[in-house]
């Protein structure tokens, strides 16, 4: 069987494939540092370079680029999104198999669950983030837990707001100590959370203070457990002593890296990491999401925003951290942040597709065999008619998409 140029499934093409053993040969994959010809099976959905007994269709691929879907390992559109199946539609166009959030209530939860499919991207949860009493991000969610949306009436009634709880155990948990942990912890497990989300913010000198998030101790303790638990956990962080804080607690990643929201004015002391800080997150294999799309919400970012933003990405490249991709926007994908990293120039384009379609997926999803060509992995992968390491962009150009064996437009 034979595909043509241009790829157009129905959805009922789709399923009537659903059960077929293919050969997809003549395609260029991506090994994580170049695209090598090589011919790939999928048999019940899983990769397998040995051939089968019997091969319900041939896929002639005709020299096109082959790479791993991509992921979103810290998004903030989806669920809270008015229209979740649209955003998820989104997400799928782009190519985007795999979403984390690291924060959302049941109720979003509920209204994204509800709408995934074989044909959307797979979403791992947070749930509730965990922070100290009245911390980041209570009054992200007491509001909207009490029905108050307009930025004005926040304003005019954020001490009333401050004696309210609507939101505890749902958009957030306050835990202050050891006993509160203990209290809460199978509540917290309850909910099935894919990952723990804490807020680190200057934890050192400001962690159990309004505003801010869990201190030092508290932040060990909620670590110790979800690794008990085979939870991950990822700390939103605000200074580079926070990083180190996280490290050395053992975190599984770090959501938004310290200054990237600085404006390209004064010091950058507060958040610079040295080479020994990257060194040390490479070597306990560290998620970083930097988010670097944030100084855009100071205005256009000023140059010496970008040349710091590009030195340090090269240096985290090159240190070996493994660096995932994230959007923490409230209305987009991962787009802007993709094109984001292609403007700063000079970019090590095999690492960031590796990051892009390997560390991302495996970020978010850690116990499944996905973000590369492996033997038992799963079959799931973009078809591009250009090669992305010419042009980091023509990842968007997609022709057609496998998802567990499933082929799909």
């Amino acid at each position: 069987m034979r595909f043509a140029f241009l790829f157009l499934f129905s959805a009922a093409a789709s399923a009537l494939f659903a059960q077929k053993t293919y050969e997809f040969k003549n395609g260029n994959w991506f090994n994580g540092t170049e695209f090598v010809p090589a011919t790939w099976y999928s048999v019940g959905g899983k990769l397998s370079k040995k051939a089968p007994a019997q091969i319900d269709s041939v896929v002639d691929l005709t020299d096109r680029f082959v790479i791993p879907p991509l992921g979103d390992a810290f998004s903030s559109s989806l669920a809270d999104h008015p229209t979740p199946e649209m955003q998820l539609k989104s997400y799928f166009n782009e190519g985007i198999f795999y979403i984390q959030t690291l924060g959302n209530t049941k109720e979003g939860r509920q209204k994204v669950t509800t709408k995934l499919s074989a044909t959307t991207p797979d979403v791992s949860f947070a749930n509730g983030e965990i922070t100290c009493t009245l911390g980041e991000p209570f009054m992200r969610y007491e509001p909207a837990a009490l029905g108050i949306k307009n930025p004005n009436d926040i304003a005019k009634r954020t001490n009333e707001i401050k004696t309210k709880r609507s939101g505890y155990g749902d958009g957030y948990w306050f835990i202050d100590n050891k006993d509160a942990l203990s209290a809460n912890w199978t509540k917290i497990k309850a909910l099935n959370p894919g990952v723990i989300s804490i807020t680190l913010l200057d934890a050192e000198n400001m962690g159990g203070k309004e505003g801010k998030g869990l201190t030092p101790d508290v932040a060990k303790a909620v670590v110790k457990k979800a690794h008990k638990a085979d939870l991950k956990v990822f700390a939103r962080v605000e200074n580079a002593n926070d990083v180190r804080l996280a490290v050395k607690l053992g975190v599984d990643g770090i959501a938004g890296l310290p200054g990237n929201q600085w404006n390209g004015e004064g010091s950058t002391a507060a958040f610079d990491l040295s080479d020994a800080d990257l060194k040390l997150l490479a070597k306990k294999k560290t998620i970083v999401i930097p988010v670097f799309t944030k100084a855009q919400s100071m205005g256009m970012p000023k140059p010496a925003v970008t040349t710091y933003q590009a030195t340090l990405m090269r240096r985290m490249m090159a240190a070996g951290v493994l660096v995932a991709v994230g959007s923490d926007d409230p209305q987009r994908t991962i787009r802007s942040e993709v094109t984001y990293w292609f403007n700063l120039g000079d970019l090590n384009l095999a690492a960031a597709l590796r990051a892009l379609c390997e560390t991302t997926p495996q970020a978010i999803f850690p116990e499944r065999k996905i973000g590369r060509f492996e033997n038992g992995y799963e079959a799931s992968f973009l078809v591009l008619p250009d090669n992305p390491l010419n042009n980091f962009l023509k990842m968007r150009a997609i022709q057609f998409k496998v998802k567990n064996g499933v082929v799909l437009k």
